[in-house]
C-alpha cells in the first residue's frame, strides 16, 4: 500500500485528501506546514509527498527544495488554490507537476498513481 505524506494548512482540505486518499487505498500522513513535512519525511519513508503550493512558515516551493536534497528519489506533486502566483512554474522547474485547486479526486488519484510507477520503474 503506497504511503503518502500531505502538507496542507486548511483543515477541511486536508481532511479531504486524506479521507479521500485513504479510501483510494493509500496510507496517508497529514501535517499542516512545510516544516512539519520536512520532519515526517525524515523520520519515516514515502512513496509521494502531496503539497500545497501557499502555506505559512516553509512554501511549498520551499518544502521542495528540502525534500528533494534529503529525499531526492520520492515524487511530489503540488496543489494550488493561486494558479495565477506562479507557483506551478516554480514547481515545474523542480520537476513537480501542480494541480490546481479544486483538484477532482480521480485526476489526482491517477497523478499519483502515475507518479508512482514511474518513479519505480526508474
Amino acid at each position: 500500500m503506497p504511503r503518502i505524506l500531505i502538507a496542507e494548512d486548511d483543515p477541511d482540505v486536508r481532511s479531504f485528501l486524506e479521507d479521500e486518499l485513504t479510501s483510494a487505498g493509500f496510507t496517508v500522513t497529514a501535517v499542516d506546514n512545510g516544516a512539519d513535512a520536512v520532519v515526517a519525511a525524515v523520520e519515516q519513508p514515502y512513496d509521494l509527498y502531496l503539497l500545497d503550493m501557499l502555506m505559512p512558515g516553509l512554501d511549498g516551493i520551499q518544502t521542495i527544495r528540502v525534500l528533494k536534497k534529503i529525499t531526492p528519489d520520492v515524487p511530489i506533486i503540488g496543489l494550488t488554490g493561486y494558479v495565477g502566483l506562479g507557483y506551478m512554474a516554480q514547481a515545474a522547474a523542480y520537476g513537480v507537476i501542480c494541480l490546481a485547486k479544486p483538484v477532482v479526486i480521480a485526476d489526482l488519484i491517477r497523478e499519483i498513481n502515475e507518479a508512482i510507477a514511474s518513479c519505480s520503474t526508474s
